[in-house]
């Protein structure tokens, strides 16, 4: 790793401590600076545009880890399609790298350059990468029933990210339920029961 490199995991690293103690509206750049031991300002925009970039950059980072996790769940012989859905979507409930996402992040809709990104991000890596070749492969092994994977896929990736994240739409652990339901009722229509007894319990408690 060369000092340009360096200098950027740096930058992630310290922004990172500082979005999960104090969250991203209350870190501003010269708290970033401070942490940086002689790095200057001019130093981080060089690298960085603003600190939506180091933010995006921060859970790219987090969301990396996740990678592994998803990918052993996608490539598991042992699973059908409608499995494979159903323990990714129970992965992303209870996973200490999404917790710290949620936590360190801001409401989406109070800045926009922040939810285009996650906009992009699930359409560009959630829905081609994870959930349409699993729906797929659960419409061949006969686990889930749909002529419009696609559409099924895109979807499910707007009721999981959007209507039921707590950054866009805030509501109550009962309302969190509801809506849980809702989708399972939704999604039968295909075979596919997205949340089972076990998450849901524990989303109760």
């Amino acid at each position: 790793m060369n000092n340009k490199d360096n200098t950027k995991k740096k930058i992630i690293n310290v922004a990172q401590e500082l979005f999960l103690i104090k969250g991203y509206e209350e870190t501003r750049i010269s708290d970033i600076i401070d942490g940086l031991d002689g790095l200057t300002k001019g130093a981080i925009y060089h690298h960085f545009d603003s600190k939506e970039d180091i933010f995006n950059s921060v859970v790219n980072e987090i969301g990396n880890k996740n990678i592994e996790l998803f990918d052993k769940i996608k490539n598991d012989k042992k699973l059908n399609g409608a499995e494979k859905l159903q323990q990714i979507v129970k992965l992303g409930f209870f996973n200490e790298n999404m917790a710290a996402i949620t936590n360190m992040s801001p409401n989406l809709l109070n800045n926009s350059k922040l939810l285009s990104a996650f906009i992009a991000e699930i359409i560009e890596v959630t829905i081609p990468r994870y959930i349409t070749p699993i729906v797929n492969e659960g419409v061949e092994d006969g686990s889930i029933r749909t002529i419009y994977s696609e559409e099924v896929s895109e979807m499910i990736a707007v009721l999981l990210n959007i209507w039921l994240n707590p950054l866009i739409f805030q509501g109550n652990r009962a309302k969190m339920l509801n809506k849980m339901k809702v989708i399972n009722a939704i999604t039968k229509e295909f075979d596919i029961e997205i949340f089972d007894n076990e998450l849901m319990d524990k989303i109760e408690k």
